[in-house]
């Protein structure tokens, strides 16, 4: 398929001059969580939304886990926990790095608590019940958690630790809920809906403002077959890259055969926010080589329709963008609790990071080692509480976590051997090595030191007799079930969304959110921040669309 899935702006002398077969003060590109915000967002100012999505509306936010991630909220202190805007900048400026400035964070701590209380208003719902342990997705009955690194000993040094990741109240992973409950809110609000409607490319005027956008919309008898294609490709449905290309070419074929042209005048501009560009592997090789090369064995938590329309929208007329080959890609190893206890080591038989550290963290970890190879290696103690931890599991812990660990240790190429020497020879780490990595480690717990690799105290237990398993953890390892996803898009203004040329000057009439835009979350992301930021930006391009003075019309 082709890298670029747009055609280049449609330039107009104005748009008066032009036959249009819409019109909205405001249009918006795509209906996740961050188009619904916008929508809700600019119908609350009094504005007129038309909103065109490619399928029926959800994004990649119906597929994710429903985790928002905010700070001084009424559900921390229902669980007992205390927090501030304070707190939580000062642990998250630890990871956002120049992502975006100091004061955009601030701003997005400060209006964290405000954003939790603007999705209840839409109907979602979230509780104080706390999973207190280290966990990489809470119980079925918890819906409070640290999703980040918050209780890890270099951060707690730095932020006192808080449970920011607030799961959305509903049953297993959540974010169809999110998703529902902003798509009706939206509808209630006003905004008119343009299903099935694919984003070709922009029209601006003669002084390059963009003022209409030109869809591609299949004909009312193929609708049902289209979105039954968004629908089949479960994201979390694993060995399903080859499925997933077979579902994208026949969605293509479908706009093909079945689609008419409509353009779409945007009177005040556009909010493109149709998602990341994890369902384009031509992207995704363009900015990320390795992991393309690997795609087949990575799960690729997003939508069918997150193939980058949106950021080659805004880039056709001469958007910047950044951190384009900024991948999140995951390790979950936890639950089953006791794998965090293990040490993970490169094919030198190294640590690399501490174990307990957030799965992307841990993931990217692995990206970096040569040929993306890990194991966790683990005593015999150890492993059997593994599996049996994994098959105790809740019926939706165990599908997510559980069934993947299990899986992995039969099928994924765990090695086992009587001594850490005899484990050494059977992975082919050097001799001694191994043996060196586990003597360092034993030592320290022992005497009461701190991990070499940081890793907390609660999760460090000394590696006993064997014998011993290493528990193949390997990027290229089908078994892994390693999610990927994108985080990089178009720059903009931090202050409004606007879309940001080369040169740094804003595009009139161009906003993003979400995952078209540069964000929060877009250098150091864990989970919650992507749905957080989805609303923080979502809001910011509504709000700064719908009161900017409008510009006047060329004649």
């Amino acid at each position: 398929m082709a890298e670029s899935l747009i055609e280049p702006p449609l330039k107009v002398r104005n748009g008066d001059g032009t036959a249009w077969d819409a019109e909205a003060d405001i249009v918006v590109v795509g209906f996740g969580a961050a188009g619904a915000t916008a929508a809700i967002e600019a119908r609350t100012a009094d504005r007129d939304v038309l909103v065109v999505d490619r399928f029926e509306g959800g994004g990649a936010t119906r597929w994710s886990g429903g985790i928002f991630y905010a700070g001084a909220t009424r559900f921390q202190r229902d669980a007992g926990k205390t927090d501030t805007s304070e707190e939580m900048f000062k642990y998250l400026a630890t990871e956002v790095t120049d992502a975006v400035s100091p004061e955009t964070l601030r701003r997005f701590c400060g209006t964290s608590n405000d954003n939790v209380e603007w999705l209840v208003a839409q109907g979602v719902g979230f509780e104080g019940s706390l999973h207190e342990g280290k966990t990489t997705f809470p119980d079925e009955d918890k819906y409070l958690y640290y999703s980040g690194n918050e209780k890890v000993p270099s951060y707690a040094a730095i932020a006192k630790p808080a449970p920011r990741g607030h799961r959305i109240k509903g049953r297993g992973w959540t974010g169809y809920v999110l998703a529902d409950k902003l798509k009706a809110s939206a509808l209630a609000h006003g905004a008119r809906l343009l299903p099935h409607a694919r984003a070709m490319r922009l029209v601006v005027d003669d002084v390059g403002r963009v003022i209409g956008v030109d869809v591609l919309r299949i004909d009312a008898t193929h609708q049902a077959a289209h979105q039954k294609l968004y629908d089949a490709m479960d994201p979390m449905r694993p060995f399903g890259a080859d499925r997933a290309e077979k579902l994208i070419a026949a969605a293509r074929k479908i706009e093909a055969e079945h689609g008419s042209r409509a353009l779409i005048r945007a009177r005040r501009g556009i909010v493109l926010a149709a998602g990341g560009f994890a369902y384009n592997i031509d992207m995704v090789r363009r900015y990320m080589p390795a992991i393309a090369a690997t795609y087949r064995t990575l799960i690729r938590m997003s939508a069918l329709s997150c193939d980058g329309t949106g950021i080659d929208l805004g880039a056709s007329v001469g958007g910047a963008c950044a951190k384009m080959d900024n991948p999140f890609i995951g390790r979950m190893m936890v639950p089953p609790e006791a794998s965090v206890t293990g040490l993970m080591v490169n094919k030198r038989g190294e640590r690399f990071i501490n174990e307990d550290t957030y799965v992307g963290f841990l993931g990217k970890a692995i990206a970096a080692q040569p040929d993306g190879a890990a194991w966790l290696i683990v005593d015999d103690q150890t492993f059997r509480k593994i599996r049996r931890q994994a098959l105790e599991l809740g019926k939706g812990t165990f599908k997510n976590f559980g069934l993947p660990m299990l899986l992995n240790i039969l099928l994924g190429g765990t090695k086992k051997a009587r001594s850490l020497a005899q484990l050494e020879k059977t992975c082919g780490f050097p001799a001694g090595t191994l043996e060196r990595t586990v003597a360092d480690f034993n030592s320290a717990k022992d005497k009461g030191l701190p991990d070499p690799q940081g890793k907390s105290s609660d999760n460090c237990a000394h590696m006993g007799a064997g014998p011993y398993h290493a528990i193949n953890s390997a990027l290229t390892n089908l078994y892994s079930f390693m999610p990927f996803f994108t985080l990089g898009g178009l720059c903009v203004d931090q202050t409004s969304g606007q879309v940001l040329d080369q040169t740094g000057k804003p595009i009139e009439g161009l906003y993003a959110a979400g995952r078209n835009a540069v964000g929060v979350c877009s250098d150091g992301y864990f989970s919650g921040m992507s749905l957080a930021d989805c609303v923080f930006s979502g809001r910011r391009a509504a709000n700064a669309l719908s009161h900017a003075q409008a510009k006047p019309v060329l004649v």
